[in-house]
């Protein structure tokens, strides 16, 4: 049973006497899986292609990988080599900290990842907290932003309650007074 995905029609092969499941790619018509090829020991890595390659699923594995096993130790290309970096001052492992070259449309991070590369595609806010007088200035991005792209903690999460009952159901989301986290103390205009 094939789908079509990215130009590629994907299907499910039973392989090995314990018929463990493999996801194969098929280019094109011309099957990339054949036995002995890529697919067999490594279906963990088509999986997460086939979910989140991206523009990754229009190539063959050979376009990035080259024999087999590799004659040296990291047998693929810089990211740059393909991609424009989201900086003007990228290095080669930048990408590795956010993306992952079998599934880039999934965004990851380790606490770790400085905050200048996230800057590198969320600019207006970068530049907020860099101009923010408040606390917040000095915290990483990876603090309010965990792990998973996108997500914030709610700001009661690190201040607890920190106004008044009749303050909150006045004004019950931070954000009515207080802006952004990224610039917190832009007070709205009196209305």
């Amino acid at each position: 049973m094939a789908r079509t995905r990215g130009g590629f029609s994907v299907g499910v092969l039973a392989i090995g006497a314990g018929a463990a499941l493999a996801v194969a790619v098929f280019a094109a018509g011309a099957p990339v899986y054949k036995e002995g090829s890529c697919v067999k020991c490594h279906a963990a890595v088509v999986k997460a292609m086939t979910a989140s390659g991206g523009k990754h699923l229009d190539l063959e594995c050979t376009s990035c990988h080259e024999g087999h096993p590799p004659a040296v130790k990291a047998p693929y290309p810089e990211c740059g080599a393909c991609h424009k970096p989201h900086s003007a001052d990228p290095a080669g492992a930048d990408c590795a900290q956010c993306h992952r070259a079998h599934a880039p449309t999934e965004v990851t991070y380790a606490v770790s990842v400085p905050s200048p590369a996230c800057a590198a595609c969320h600019e207006r806010p970068a530049v907020e907290l860099a101009a923010t007088a408040t606390k917040h200035g000095a915290l990483a991005c990876t603090i309010c932003h965990r792990a998973v792209h996108t997500a914030t903690l709610a700001c009661g999460d690190c201040h607890g309650r920190l106004h008044p009952a009749s303050i909150m159901a006045r004004f019950p989301k931070c954000s009515d007074c207080h802006h952004t986290a990224h610039d917190l103390n832009r007070w709205p205009e009196a209305k």
